[in-house]
């Protein structure tokens, strides 16, 4: 088997592992919309958005909040935060002012509603933090 060939019984396997997991998603949070691809919710003050990839398996936060017209000019202070940044990476849309925090998570094993309410979390206090030192 190649290194990316999968067989059906683990595209099977990754398949149901994700559709589980927005099941849970969506049990635990009050979400403004959903597609195939991604979950839309507010948690914590910001724009949350979860994106999933069937094949990999990935979910992918993407925690987002607009910045004041005045501290735009700050946005290169997001190099900096990167280096410090374990989880996930940060950036400003130049253009329209907003933060972003995205971190992404393998689901590799099934995810109990504790364990990603515990990375979502841990996703918030990091973005909070990023927003915090663009926003200051």
């Amino acid at each position: 088997m190649e290194q990316c060939e999968l067989s059906s019984e683990e595209i099977l396997r990754r398949k149901n592992r994700l559709r589980n997991t927005r099941k849970m998603i969506c049990g635990s949070l009050e979400i403004k919309s959903q597609d195939e691809t991604s979950i839309k919710a507010v948690y914590e003050e910001f724009d949350l958005k979860i994106l999933f990839s069937e094949l990999h398996p990935l979910m992918v936060f993407c925690l987002e909040k607009p910045l004041d017209d005045h501290k735009r000019a700050f946005s290169s202070k997001t190099n900096l935060l990167n280096l410090t940044s374990v989880l996930g990476s940060h950036c400003v849309n130049v253009y329209t002012g907003l933060y972003q925090y995205r971190a992404t998570h393998w689901l590799d094993t099934e995810i109990t509603q504790p364990r990603f309410l515990e990375i979502l979390d841990r996703c918030v206090i990091e973005a909070s933090r990023g927003y915090r030192k663009l926003a200051s």
